[in-house]
């Protein structure tokens, strides 16, 4: 009687300890939600193979007085279409 109290104790601890599914933290989760809703946004307006910008400003001073191209107008199309997508994704990837 007494060995199958101890068995049971001991396999009752052996399920107590192991180990769970590692859960994802919060910082991670809000960059996977917000990454999956710039996807849809750039799906939603027909620009899935554009780049996702890295940042959101639209005159930009690195470009400025050049030629635009079909990349850079489809940034330029994400940024004020996709706004509050990007602006969330680029603040769940700060640090």
């Amino acid at each position: 009687m007494r060995v199958l109290l101890i068995l049971a104790l001991v396999v009752a601890a052996a399920a107590c300890g192991s180990p769970e599914a590692p859960k994802t933290s919060p910082a991670a989760a809000r960059l996977a939600k917000a990454e999956a809703a710039m996807e849809a946004c750039k799906k939603r307006v027909g620009l899935e193979s554009v780049a996702t910008p890295t940042g959101v400003v639209l005159d930009d001073p690195a470009t400025h007085g050049q030629e635009m191209t079909p990349e850079m107008a489809g940034q330029l199309r994400l940024k004020i279409q996709c706004r509050l997508e990007l602006d969330e994704l680029l603040a769940a990837r700060r640090p």
